[in-house]
């Protein structure tokens, strides 16, 4: 049950990291951090449960917050992005400072 909870952290993290790598669209990107950042809470819920380690659920929270901050900021600089240049494609960002 540890192992497989660890791979399936491990993976839900690569899919992750693909996917803020390889793609062109912002939400594509932002999902692909979201999942980034839900691999590694899984991660370390399987440590602290495991482990019976108290310190992880801080950095469980810690993690959940700056997600929930990541997810406000990204949204935001979307739906601007969108309604000056009309366009969710990653490289129209330039243009947002000119304005």
């Amino acid at each position: 049950m540890f192992m497989s909870l660890i791979y399936t952290s491990l993976f839900i993290s690569s899919i992750g990291i693909f996917m803020l790598l390889s793609k062109k669209h912002i939400l594509s990107i932002l999902i692909g951090i979201e999942l980034f950042l839900n691999g590694i809470n899984l991660f370390f819920i399987t440590i602290c449960k495991s482990f019976s380690d108290d310190i992880a659920n801080i950095f469980i929270l810690f993690i959940l917050v700056i997600t929930a901050c990541e997810v406000a900021i990204g949204l935001a600089i979307f739906l601007l992005n969108q309604r000056i240049n009309k366009t969710i494609d990653i490289n129209s960002l330039d243009r947002l400072r000119d304005n």
